[in-house]
């Protein structure tokens, strides 16, 4: 809530426990009776970040294990943002600039969270009538991107995301990222595969890096509990009876704002992530 709020802007609009029923959902029964708290960004967008207690996990380091890699929120000035973070307590992995030839009014800086979540930190400093990012509407904005760690093998995810849920294929492509290649101890220049797939509502992104085995590894976690990190992605969908896979526990139906009384229920993708859906139907 400290460093949300003061560093990046984001307030708290609801604060309270995992409920035995969305534990379950979850498949992670020791989560029931945690508590939690839901942030949203100045901007207004309905779009949060949840924040819930585990127990620490010994040796965890972010970048390093599948799962859910990192939340990339839109910002309105990267280079003024970074100026604020240095005095703060943010852990700055990556500092502010271009993302390549490829984009090259798009630049981005990376840091590591409290909890030992990563965040991607993301800004256009083109035209923003032809930018592919969402309008940030504050100096730190929404979630726009979640940041996939998966095999080494980019299309069982892409495939995977694909099939499941009817989305646009995207382009694999081989990059050198540096926060990746340092964490991993991977040699100085080494490409690793990537893919971005589309969302239906525009300006909103999955990417899929491609991390390396035996460097990468899977992600420790707590029986019962969310892993450590960036722990779940929740995404909206017509109709959770239109997805065919195998649901971690039974829906749930939660009065939670970011839920509003509408069904959710969760699976378990490709690199060991929870993928949880809201049904927006109903």
């Amino acid at each position: 809530e400290d460093w949300y709020g003061n560093w990046l802007g984001y307030s708290v609009v609801e604060r309270g426990n995992i409920s035995k029923e969305l534990a379950a959902s979850w498949g992670t029964p020791a989560m029931a009776g945690r508590p939690y708290l839901l942030m949203q960004p100045e901007s207004g967008d309905d779009v949060y970040i949840r924040a819930a207690e585990i127990d620490p996990v010994p040796n965890y380091k972010p970048l390093t294990t599948y799962g859910w890699g990192s939340f990339e929120l839109v910002i309105e000035d990267v280079y003024a943002l970074n100026q604020r973070l240095l005095k703060g307590p943010f852990e700055i992995i990556g500092p502010p600039q271009s993302i390549g030839p490829d984009y090259p009014t798009i630049h981005a800086m990376q840091v590591v969270g409290p909890s030992q979540e990563v965040l991607y930190l993301t800004c256009d400093i083109g035209d923003p009538a032809e930018s592919l990012l969402p309008p940030p509407g504050a100096a730190v904005g929404r979630d726009f991107i979640m940041v996939l760690s998966g095999l080494a093998d980019v299309s069982i995810a892409h495939d995977f995301y694909v099939e499941k849920f009817r989305m646009e294929p995207g382009e694999p492509r081989q990059t050198a990222v540096d926060i990746i290649a340092n964490a991993l101890r991977l040699p100085e220049g080494e490409g690793l595969w990537m893919t971005f797939i589309p969302f239906r509502q525009p300006a909103n992104f999955l990417e899929i890096d491609g991390y390396p085995s035996p460097a990468a590894k899977p992600r420790p976690v707590n029986e019962g509990q969310l892993p450590p990190g960036c722990a779940l992605a929740s995404f909206g969908v017509e109709a959770l009876s239109q997805i065919d896979v195998e649901w971690l526990g039974p829906a749930a139906v939660e009065t939670s704002m970011n839920y509003a009384g509408k069904p959710s229920a969760a699976l378990r993708g490709p690199a060991g992530e929870i993928i949880e859906l809201i049904e927006e139907l109903s």
